[in-house]
């Protein structure tokens, strides 16, 4: 439920995403205010919790941070270099990269049921998507499958954060310190005076969905099921989907509503299938209602 929740957040994000970059608003801005964004209001909550800001684990935190930043970057780059659906899709291969690294890095067996949820899944982005691929687009084709390897990543890492006992609030402001300090010199060249009163608006509203969605998808990898958190983010295309056709009238062809259905089935195939599993071990902090959490 908290990625489902998280992936409705991510959905909205990137809506008003579009949004901003419709209003004129550079992407250097976008990604900058919203670690910005980010790190006010996870500070704030931080402050309420009485949970300290320095970590033992500092150094764990910052290499979730620039990996997470990293693949951030490389997929934004694959956007520009690829046809969007093709972009979304090749990330969207993160599960099957996931799925490959906890059983051979890791041993961790999955599931035949869990396998055919995360091929079903990806099946029905494609169907949605219908992504299209050029001979000429190799270099965007790889930079969108490394942003999919580094997302892979970045969930093994939050998980490794989880199982050190780091709060997940915690987790998701140093992540948006990253991603403020990592986007700056980018911002300041990007000419931050010319931001409009409607761009700045959709800005706030996107750093205020990206804090929503990355605590929750923090607090999701911490104590839940990692393939099954995973697969779940299928549904943020889903989600991305429908908001379209609810602000922009985008009509999905029957092809898209098959992919949507096959995401769908695919996410409560896999839900069923884990639905006993053990949570992983977590801190007090960790322990608190998703409510308490936000």
């Amino acid at each position: 439920m908290l990625m489902l929740v998280a992936s409705v957040a991510f959905a909205a994000m990137a809506v008003t995403i579009k949004l901003a970059s419709q209003n004129d608003v550079p992407i250097a801005q976008i990604v900058f205010y919203q670690g910005l964004i980010s790190l006010v209001l996870l500070y704030t909550r931080l402050h309420k919790l009485r949970v300290p800001l320095a970590t033992p684990h500092l150094t764990a935190h910052l290499r979730r941070g620039v990996i997470g930043f990293a693949g951030m970057i490389t997929y934004m780059v694959a956007l520009v270099l690829l046809p969007v659906s093709t972009a979304i899709t090749l990330n969207y291969t993160s599960p099957v990269i996931l799925a490959s690294m906890l059983q051979l890095i890791y041993r961790e067996r999955l599931r035949p049921i869990m396998i055919v949820s995360i091929l079903g899944g990806l099946g029905g982005v494609v169907l949605l998507l219908s992504p299209t691929y050029q001979s000429s687009q190799k270099l965007g084709a790889a930079l969108a499958l490394v942003s999919a390897l580094l997302a892979a990543v970045t969930a093994l890492n939050i998980r490794a954060l989880g199982r050190l006992q780091e709060p997940p609030v915690r987790t998701a402001l140093y992540f948006s310190l990253c991603v403020a300090v990592c986007a700056l010199p980018w911002f300041i060249l990007s000419r931050p005076a010319s931001l409009s009163g409607k761009g700045a608006l959709f800005v706030i509203v996107s750093g205020i969905a990206a804090t929503i969605g990355q605590v929750l998808l923090t607090y999701a990898y911490q104590r839940g099921h990692t393939m099954l958190v995973s697969l779940l983010g299928y549904s943020r295309v889903v989600f991305t989907a429908l908001l379209g056709l609810a602000i922009w009238g985008y009509r999905p062809t029957l092809a898209a509503w098959l992919g949507m259905i096959l995401v769908v089935a695919s996410g409560a195939m896999a839900t069923f299938s884990v639905r006993d599993a053990p949570a992983l071990p977590h801190a007090e902090t960790c322990s608190r209602s998703p409510a308490r959490i936000l």
